[in-house]
């Protein structure tokens, strides 16, 4: 297709929420920090090779028993959420960037580096506020 020469209706969506394809046996829970694999299909998230995050999943949904894609999951793609923190966190690391240690945790390094967010508050001693926008795909 050329470059364009005249006005084009580009057909904007906000993409707030946007539903992905599931991966076979794979169940999802609302709330769930997720990414896709390999494959391009939505699994949640982990400490593990290969994984683009996403966003947060909207609702639950179970595929187990299903093939690839037989369910489709909504995720949010913007927003700030609290999830388990692991290691040690201070107030210094407010604007720090966080990876996926699994679909409820964060921690500061990881093995695989899946970034998921970024620090806005230090909810206690255990749990953390992180700001997704900008680091889903």
């Amino acid at each position: 297709m050329p470059a364009l020469s005249q006005p084009y209706e580009a057909h904007e969506r906000e993409g707030l929420i946007v539903a992905y394809p599931v991966k076979a046996n794979t169940r999802i829970w609302k709330g769930a920090l997720v990414c896709v694999d390999s494959t391009g299909y939505l699994v949640p998230a982990s400490d593990a090779t290969g994984l683009r995050f996403v966003g947060v999943a909207f609702e639950s949904v179970d595929n187990t028993g299903g093939s690839n894609g037989a369910k489709r999951c909504r995720v949010i793609k913007r927003g700030s959420f609290v999830y388990n923190r692991i290691g040690n966190f201070s107030q210094a690391d407010v604007g720090l960037t966080v990876r996926a240690i699994s679909d409820n945790e964060v921690a500061k390094t990881s093995t695989h580096n899946v970034l998921v967010g970024t620090v806005v508050e230090l909810m206690d001693g255990n749990r953390v506020r992180i700001r997704i926008d900008n680091h889903t795909v």
